[in-house]
């Protein structure tokens, strides 16, 4: 066989295998504005997680379809096989029942945020307790066992507002309703500026609360299962190479002081 023949052959098997890369239908994945990772800026989706799941789409040619939805209903979704991929996740054994996680390798802390004209300096969950003040929490968001202790006793003491998303929880902050907000600060980044309160807050990282890692879920039972290992495998890749870590590192010089419980990589990027 001459050379150019066989480079022939190669290059084909090349393009089929491209080809047969391809997801057999489109992956549905819940959107909500999670700050960097998933935000909605003047109508535009972007963030590093969208970012990563553009280079998933170069590299397999599987198309990622978005759906607007709170954040809580992202994890019903979830659990209900309504949907493929939920990025910009924390680990928790609940979330496990459904779907895998892929983990990416950055870590970041939980906070208690408050106007810088009223900063609050409480940094452990027993000072929070004992402070008597009031404060806000997402629903659906799931930082770990310590986190969701916390949560609950002042849920049951009525200090807590639960809130549907970071944007509400920032404006009742605002607007004096409540004393602080407990949150993972890089999550409120885009509502923070799309409200001036960049130059407005102030950070302070809970000492004796968990560090999240941050990852995808790919659920167990919505997808075939050429598309989950094909989906599967270049999570891994990706994740690997640093691919989300580059993204967050390049990100964070720019993030305001307040984001104050700061980020750990599990590694470096490739």
């Amino acid at each position: 066989m001459s050379v150019q023949r066989m480079l022939g052959v190669v290059l084909l098997q090349l393009l089929l295998g491209v080809a047969q890369a391809e997801c057999t239908r489109d992956i549905l994945v819940p959107f909500s504005d999670v700050g960097v990772d998933l935000r909605l800026v003047d109508g535009k989706r972007g963030g590093i997680s969208v970012d990563y799941l553009d280079e998933v789409s170069r590299r397999t040619g599987c198309r990622f379809v978005y759906i607007d939805v709170p954040r809580a209903r992202a994890w019903w979704m979830l659990a209900h096989a309504q949907a493929d991929v939920v990025p910009g996740a924390i680990q928790a054994d609940w979330r496990d029942e459904s779907g895998v996680f892929y983990d990416q390798f950055v870590m970041e802390g939980v906070s208690l945020l408050s106007l810088r004209s009223a900063p609050l300096k409480l940094d452990s969950s027993k000072s929070i307790l004992a402070s008597g003040l009031r404060f806000a929490f997402v629903r659906g968001h799931d930082y770990g066992p310590l986190t969701a202790g916390l949560v609950h006793v002042l849920e049951a003491r009525g200090q807590l507002a639960l809130v549907k998303d970071p944007g509400t929880m920032l404006r009742m902050l605002q607007a004096g309703r409540v004393d602080g907000a407990i949150v993972m600060a890089s999550i409120v980044t885009t509502e923070a500026e799309q409200l001036g309160l960049n130059e407005g807050l102030s950070g302070q990282g809970i000492n004796d609360l968990e560090w999240g890692t941050t990852g995808i879920y790919l659920s167990k039972i919505s997808l075939p299962a050429a598309d989950r290992e094909l989906l599967e495998r270049t999570f891994r890749e990706l994740n690997e190479e640093g691919f989300y870590v580059r993204g967050y590192q390049q990100l964070q010089a720019g993030m305001p002081v307040w984001v104050g419980a700061g980020f750990r990589y599990g590694r470096e990027p490739r």
